[in-house]
């Protein structure tokens, strides 16, 4: 929960310059259906995908790309949903497409605590102006 309009909610999902306030250290997004988005974490992890949904203001969805063992791809897919709640907002993030196996199961586990991490330093800014990321967590 936001205290915060859902439009505001969108554009840090969705607004190179507002995902580089709480997310990643340089963003690229084409915010259309089959548009290409850069992502590059501070640790310097990059990722190039596409945007798989978009409906203004309540819904967007990155196809997901990391890397398993062995070079191998695993392709997921994130979908946020912002509605309004009282005079705030809602954010429900769904992050879906895992395989089976040990290495699944540690790119399910990282994945779900770097949400934790992330989803909270966005809270933490869009309600206190506090970037809670530091240089030394990579």
């Amino acid at each position: 929960y936001f205290d915060v309009p859902p439009e505001e909610v969108f554009r840090a999902l969705t607004e190179p310059e507002q995902l580089i306030r709480w997310f990643l250290a340089k963003a690229k997004v084409d915010l259309k259906k089959g548009g290409k988005i850069e992502f590059v974490w501070m640790g310097g992890q990059k990722m190039a995908s596409k945007v798989k949904k978009v409906v203004p203001n309540k819904e967007v969805a990155y196809a997901w790309q990391d890397e398993l063992p062995k070079g191998k791809k695993a392709k997921t897919l994130a979908e946020f949903k912002v509605v309004k709640k009282g005079k705030g907002s809602l954010l429900k993030l769904t992050h879906s497409g895992f395989g089976e196996g040990k290495a699944w199961i540690e790119l399910y586990g990282a994945i779900q605590s770097g949400w934790a991490y992330y989803l909270t330093n966005l809270k933490s800014l869009m309600q206190n102006d506090v970037d809670l990321r530091s240089k030394y967590d990579w």
